[in-house]
């Protein structure tokens, strides 16, 4: 009686799994570290015009520069990944050992189990430092940017910042106010506020004067220190010129107050999008930015695709590393290490440019964002899983051949 031998199914071994992530982080870290320092050099020379004039400081300039490197490593991680894992797996295959594991019984299917746990590390640091290091980072750099460049603080207007604020008073009902300050530093602090409230007629009801402002996170709301106010058509008040003039403006006298509590709508976190670029905020902060931007009737476009983008990036990371694993079965003599790290980095710059891509196209053509964030990653995935069946097979070339000689033999 014969019996039939059963195989088992290959298991990837602790010791394997330990040496391959080992080898990729490795190559990685040493990848990202190389484009961190590059484009930390192209950001202080960048400056180096305006640094020269008077009132300016390369010392806080520096400072700014360190403060914008974990933004740099969440921009790099994807080109990182690719060329780092890129550069790991044909190192292995030149020393032959990715064809002994071959042969030991490691399949493709494994390979890409491994890889994609491997990547997953990969994800979580990148996500810290994109959600945790970078906005924080970011949000103390932008003042000591200004400062070294002799600013108080980058604004877009002569008379500060202007935002719209909705609020529902109990007593009142709905009122708009458009808030005015000059400057807003790292501590949660607007200087020189002033605003204008008005209600459902839009008739002004409300003028405030303010030197500085602070948030309370625990009661959530601001106390405007220096306060100057005036009532309109709230405590009926003739003004004496106004009724010379034939006006029927009633306005309150001007009040003078050292503190009041100010219920706003507005956050730090919410004006840190003023200051900061949508694309180094934090996931949590461009959604909350977004919906006050939508209840304020504004435009909400470019925030929501950085939003999409900002859920889209880890699976950009992970699908990096999974079109690095095609290199590895592509024999060394067909190619030197250096012809195919030189195919990574044109794959992944130009997958960045893809992606810049579609992000310029949802704004002019009105995509939706998930949809123009999600497409590249999406095309990446498939053009790197064919690539990987394609290699993968015993010898590619042989059905390419067949499908061309085929017709030759019907048509004898």
């Amino acid at each position: 009686m014969r019996v039939s031998k059963v195989t088992k199914p290959f298991t990837v071994p602790h010791a394997l799994m330990v040496y391959f992530r080992r080898e990729l982080y490795k190559a990685i870290s040493f990848v990202m570290i190389a484009f961190v320092g590059l484009f930390a050099f192209f950001d202080l020379i960048a400056e180096v015009d305006r640094l020269s004039l008077p009132g300016t400081s390369w010392l806080y300039y520096f400072g700014a520069v360190l403060l914008g490197l974990p933004a740099r490593v969440y921009e790099i991680a994807p080109i990182a990944a690719l060329i780092g894992s890129i550069y790991a797996l044909v190192q292995l295959a030149a020393s032959s050992e990715l064809t002994a594991m071959r042969a030991a019984g490691l399949s493709t299917t494994s390979m890409l189990k491994m890889l994609v746990r491997i990547a997953m590390g990969v994800v979580v640091i990148t996500v810290l430092f994109g959600e945790g290091i970078a906005p924080l980072a970011e949000r103390a750099a932008v003042p000591m940017r200004a400062k070294a460049l002799g600013y108080e603080v980058d604004r877009d207007f002569r008379s500060g910042y202007w935002m719209r604020d909705t609020y529902n008073n109990p007593a009142t009902g709905p009122r708009v106010r458009f808030v005015n300050f000059n400057s807003f530093d790292k501590d949660g602090e607007l200087l020189l506020l002033e605003y204008y409230e008005l209600d459902a007629d839009f008739r002004i009801r409300e003028w405030v004067r303010a030197q500085t402002a602070t948030y309370n996170p625990e009661a959530g709301n601001w106390t405007l220190n220096g306060v100057l106010r005036q009532r309109y058509f709230d405590e009926a008040v003739s003004n004496p010129n106004a009724a010379k003039a034939g006006l029927t403006i009633q306005a309150s006298p001007f009040e003078a107050v050292d503190k009041l509590a100010w219920e706003s709508n507005l956050s730090p976190e919410l004006l840190t999008g003023l200051f900061v670029r949508p694309d180094r905020m934090s996931a949590w902060q461009l959604y909350n930015y977004s919906q006050f931007l939508a209840s304020n009737l504004q435009n909400t476009d470019n925030i929501d695709l950085a939003f999409a983008k900002k859920l889209m990036y880890p699976f950009a990371i992970l699908i990096m590393m999974m079109i690095s694993l095609p290199f590895a079965y592509l024999h060394f003599r067909s190619g030197s290490v250096s012809v195919k790290v030189f195919a990574g980095v044109m794959i992944g710059v130009g997958f960045h440019l893809v992606n810049n891509l579609f992000s310029h196209l949802s704004m002019v053509a009105s995509f939706p964002p998930f949809v123009s964030a999600a497409l590249p990653s999406i095309t990446g995935f498939v053009v790197g899983m064919l690539a990987l069946w394609w290699v993968a097979q015993p010898a590619p070339w042989r059905s390419l051949n067949s499908l061309v000689k085929r017709p030759l033999k019907q048509g004898q």
